[in-house]
């Protein structure tokens, strides 16, 4: 049967199947590396559970059907508040530990920090060499990727 609407699909996380193992999931996401002068912005987050008091990039997976950049334009005004400027791709990586991994990297630039989501607590720069013990060491694994980077 045909629907004649045309709504978004979104790409969420899905329970584990009977038998399934976590390698064979796939998640597309694309993150948001903003700087100011020798800071980096993390975002601290309160949701979901799993990611509640770390320091993340602001990142997101991806929609269904999105295009990683404006998938990151997305991300920066729903999670900063603020339109993201000067888009500009400078890595995709690929990891395959708990399941499989996509990650669009981009510098992006803003005005400043607008509403923060609902999902976060706070957002700062972080000099890159200082960065707080409570940042998620997945997005530290992005850092890394990234030639140049700690």
């Amino acid at each position: 049967m045909s629907s004649s609407s045309s709504s978004q699909k979104t790409a969420r996380l899905m329970p584990i199947i009977a038998g399934q193992h976590t390698e064979e999931m796939v998640h597309i996401s694309s993150f948001a590396m903003i700087r100011k002068g020798d800071g980096l912005l993390l975002a601290k987050r309160i949701r979901p559970e799993f990611t509640a008091g770390k320091w993340v990039l602001p990142s997101s997976i991806i929609n269904f059907g999105e295009n990683p950049e404006s998938a990151t334009k997305r991300i920066v005004r729903e999670q900063l508040g603020t339109d993201a400027k000067n888009v500009k791709l400078i890595g995709v990586q690929s990891y395959g530990d708990k399941h499989w991994d996509i990650c669009f990297v981009y510098e992006v630039s803003i005005d400043e920090i607008g509403r923060l989501s609902p999902d976060i607590e706070k957002a700062e720069y972080f000099e890159t060499g200082k960065l707080p013990p409570e940042f998620r060491s997945d997005h530290m694994e992005v850092l890394q990727g990234l030639e140049g980077m700690p």
